[in-house]
């Protein structure tokens, strides 16, 4: 296996964790919210925008530091 496909898995590795990470903190946060449900769901959604396009960014990033 070549370095640049070391590189790649590793850098796969890294977006996939942040994205598993992500939906359990949005499932742990829904589990133990003290606020009433629409405020929850509010923050949540708010949360999982920002983390998707963070996450969007790094994809994109590693993309044009690793992709063909």
């Amino acid at each position: 296996m070549g370095e640049k496909e070391k590189k790649s898995k590793k850098g796969l590795g890294l977006v996939t964790g942040l994205i598993i990470g992500g939906a359990v903190g949005s499932v742990a946060s829904l589990l133990f919210a003290p606020d009433k449900g629409s405020k929850t769901r509010k923050r949540v959604r708010k949360r999982g925008e920002k983390l998707f396009e963070e996450g969007k960014s790094k994809a994109e990033e590693f993309l044009d530091k690793y992709g063909n």
